[in-house]
């Protein structure tokens, strides 16, 4: 016969306080453009793709040899606006003009160009583009 032993934490609802009210905040950090705070208009190679997850990823480096993570829309919607795995390879040269993260090297694409094609435009869920909305211009 087991017998179980129930004994109390006093920390415990503390802890799950806590972790409820920062949850929110990690997905909150997760979405949004209001942490980039500086645009970019820049040439890079790309060394990845990462096309799933919660968002479509490049890896790119620029002419310094700097690595930067290129975060795109989530993939349903650039699937069903024509980005996939067959737009770009690993070793092409594209133009872009994003926004940057504070504090590590990650860019938001607004737009990618390869040979002064648009290849790429970030839409937002409502139809228009996040170049917009997060700087002066209109389209990419």
């Amino acid at each position: 016969m087991m017998i179980f032993s129930r004994t109390f934490c006093p920390a415990l609802p503390l802890i799950s306080a806590l972790s409820l009210l920062f949850l929110p905040l990690s997905s909150w950090s997760h979405h949004g453009w209001g942490g980039y705070n500086s645009d970019i208009d820049t040439s890079l190679v790309v060394t990845e793709l990462r096309l799933g997850g919660s968002h479509d990823q490049l890896t790119a480096i620029d002419e310094q040899g700097n690595e930067w993570d290129l975060v795109l829309a989530p993939p349903t919607r650039n699937r069903r606006l024509g980005f996939n795995e067959t737009t770009l390879s690993v070793g092409d040269q594209i133009d872009l003009i994003g926004r940057l993260h504070p504090s590590k090297p990650e860019i938001k694409v607004h737009c990618i160009y390869m040979s002064a094609e648009v290849l790429y435009t970030y839409y937002d869920y409502d139809g228009t583009t996040s170049l917009s909305k997060h700087s002066n211009r209109t389209q990419c």
